[in-house]
């Protein structure tokens, strides 16, 4: 083909020719032809559907939502208690157990929660991982350390707070979001719910942070609970968030600050204020029943806590730390071992019973 043929060049003649014809008569006809019929084409849809969103509908939407929320809701930020009594009482601050994590201390919780059943005037405040709750979706190989799926760990705390709360010895109880906080997390499904959700539950759920406020006789004290405490938390101080969340958040109000979540523990006191608004303030860390022995110091062998060993170097500290609380004057006093507590909770009601009946001087000449 030279240059400038047209692609036709190598047909025949007479192919030519008609081909010509063809095109002639095309272009006669179209000029006949209106030149909007030429134009394309545009299909009607009869039944698409199109948004049609008002903004009021979205806002009552909004606000039914909150409704149901709000109604579901199981969590407050205050709490109020009444201890109708002329003796001491004692608080046990109970949290992180883990329980049916391998490392927990099943045997120790067991032994706790038997002794504050029997014991009069003793009591409990629940801080925040109770279960251990291994999911797949957060922490998969946590999976690996747990004795029974969720659902098993939840029907069987439930089981033990319910016989605690049936007793009147539970107080209170926080909530979070962390391990037993992870069914929310990962799938929507409110531990608190799973945990305290039954009917003819006594005591409040308070969120992180929240006060519970307790009456012992004439006395009325308030208690700051915590989970997690945000950026303050030291290694070195066990309680400095404690008392910055004191000093910064709750204005000086609260008479003890307990915290949790680190698998440490603690129990002080010291005066706060000046001049006429002086007044002991108790700080307290709830240990854990993690990776801790059932007798401290017996040389027995356990399990240590991976979790903690990982950030201290060391297991976690025993938990079950208590508040002591007067009824006939303003005082608080604080105990960091359990069994001590217990003890000094039976030498304190059976001094004050002494006193109640008239027997202190014949009391004080027999201890001589």
């Amino acid at each position: 083909m030279k240059e400038g043929d047209s692609d036709f060049c190598y047909a025949p003649e007479d192919v030519k020719d008609k081909w010509g014809e063809l095109y002639s008569q095309i272009s006669s006809a179209s000029i006949k032809i209106e030149r909007k019929k030429w134009k394309h084409f545009t299909p009607e849809f009869l039944d698409t559907h199109s948004q049609d969103l008002e903004t009021a509908d979205v806002l009552r939407a909004v606000e039914n939502r909150k409704a149901v929320y709000s109604a579901e809701k199981i969590g407050q930020m205050e709490g109020h208690v009444e201890i109708e009594t002329d003796m001491p009482v004692t608080i046990f601050q109970i949290g992180d157990i883990h329980s049916f994590s391998m490392f927990c201390n099943q045997e120790l919780w067991e032994q706790h929660r038997e002794k504050v059943l029997e014991t009069p005037g003793t009591y409990m405040m629940f801080y925040h991982n109770l279960v251990d709750n291994a999911i797949p979706a957060r922490y998969p190989d946590n999976m690996l350390k747990n004795t029974m799926p969720p659902d098993v760990q939840f029907k069987t705390m439930q089981k033990w707070i319910k016989e605690l709360d049936g007793e009147g010895k539970v107080l209170a109880a926080i909530e979070g979001d962390c391990h037993e906080g992870w069914s929310y997390q990962v799938a929507g499904v409110s531990a608190s719910n799973l945990l305290y959700g039954y009917e003819g539950r006594n005591f409040p759920i308070l969120e992180n942070g929240g006060i519970m406020n307790v009456g012992v006789g004439e006395q009325k004290y308030s208690i700051g609970m915590w989970h997690k405490q945000g950026p303050y938390h030291s290694n070195f101080n066990p309680e400095h968030s404690l008392r910055q969340n004191r000093r910064l958040r709750r204005e000086g109000s609260t008479d003890a600050e307990v915290g949790a979540h680190h698998h440490r523990a603690a129990a002080s006191s010291n005066y706060v204020g000046s001049r006429h608004d002086m007044r002991p303030v108790h700080f307290v860390r709830v240990g854990t029943y993690k990776g801790v022995p059932t007798v401290l110091g017996e040389g027995e062998d356990y399990i240590t806590d991976t979790w903690a060993v990982d950030r201290f170097g060391t297991s976690g500290e025993p938990p079950a730390p208590s508040i002591m609380a007067w009824a006939d004057r303003h005082v608080l006093d604080n105990t960091l071992d359990f069994d001590t507590g217990l003890e000094k909770h039976m030498a304190l009601r059976t001094y004050a019973l002494v006193k109640e009946m008239g027997l202190e001087e014949q009391f004080n000449d027999l201890m001589k």
